[in-house]
């Protein structure tokens, strides 16, 4: 008999509720679709019956039973010409990708396209049962749809394991490149402010005073940043994010006062006359510095993409 499919239920991916969680992680299947087959005692989280209301937690099991599965593959996405990506290091454990903008890393109910999850499975077709999510096989981090730069997953369950501790437990230095709008005073500082979903839009995070009193569940959060060179209406910055929020630098960033350019999703109408703009959010993860299975600390790095450069080039 076949078995349930079971989701783990990560940080990133708590407080939501079920109905529209799954809704989100089966494109073309409704929250009404899933409000009717959880009601129905078709889903479950720790093995128990849940109502469609239930707000997720950290750890939380969802099984769907197999009849529900096959309900979701007519639906399944289309198939989409796997998108081409530099590989900048491999071996029998991790690959090493230099992830292009515009593509997000898994599917979403927002984005009907081929993924890197896609381009990993084809390319490495082990890769699809590796992890607690077979919707991110062998994801330990994420980079935002439109941020380019090092992305690293994993080739096997130890090499999975290995990689997600040490994201865990914060072993891992991540620089990014960004260009804000304005000119931030300080040549160093550091943004320390907890960040949580927003009350009035869930899928934009927003950056919390944790000394204010506030109803928002929302978790520590700490980037660092150095400015790099200051232009006319606009200051590139280094970001060392030091906590692995959702979000994180472009709602650290805005929240200082100097959101990332070409943002759209945190911006701020103070800036909105700045031209030139760059047509998509000026973020790249340039550096990943990162211990391997069996080889100890790697510095990986990725030059920044060509539409960045020419868009400095524009503004200089």
């Amino acid at each position: 008999m076949e078995a349930n499919r079971i989701i783990k239920i990560t940080e990133i991916q708590s407080d939501q509720r079920i109905d529209k969680f799954l809704a989100e992680q089966y494109p073309g299947k409704s929250r009404v679709f899933w409000k009717n087959r959880i009601e129905n005692g078709c889903v479950f989280v720790n093995g128990k019956t849940a109502k469609p209301t239930y707000k997720l937690k950290t750890g939380n099991e969802i099984s769907i039973a197999p009849e529900i599965e096959s309900e979701t593959s007519p639906a399944a996405k289309q198939k989409y010409e796997t998108p081409k990506i530099n590989i900048i290091y491999e071996d029998s454990n991790v690959v090493v990708l230099d992830k292009p903008a515009g593509i997000p890393v898994h599917e979403a109910s927002s984005y009907k396209g081929a993924t890197v999850v896609d381009f990993l499975v084809e390319h490495f077709p082990g890769i699809k049962d590796i992890g607690e999510d077979k919707t991110r096989p062998g994801i330990v981090h994420r980079l935002d749809k439109d941020t380019s730069g090092v992305l690293i997953s994993a080739k096997n369950n130890d090499a999975f394991q290995f990689l997600k501790n040490q994201f865990k437990n914060r072993l891992v230095q991540k620089t990014y490149t960004a260009l804000v709008y304005g000119s931030v005073p300080d040549d160093h500082g550091a943004i320390d402010l907890s960040i949580g979903r927003s009350r009035s839009n869930p899928k934009m995070q927003t950056a919390i005073d944790s000394k204010k009193k506030t109803d928002i569940k929302a978790r520590e959060a700490l980037t660092i940043y150095n400015v790099k060179k200051r232009f006319k209406d606009y200051t590139l910055l280094e970001a060392i994010p030091k906590t692995g929020r959702m979000h994180q630098i472009r709602v650290h960033l805005k929240a200082l006062g100097f959101p990332i350019a070409g943002d759209k999703k945190y911006f701020s109408k103070k800036y909105a006359k700045i031209e030139p703009k760059p047509e998509r959010q000026f973020l790249h993860a340039g550096k990943l510095e990162i211990e391997l299975p069996a080889l100890g600390k790697k510095t990986f790095t990725s030059e920044i993409p060509e539409d960045l450069a020419e868009f400095l080039d524009k503004i200089s």
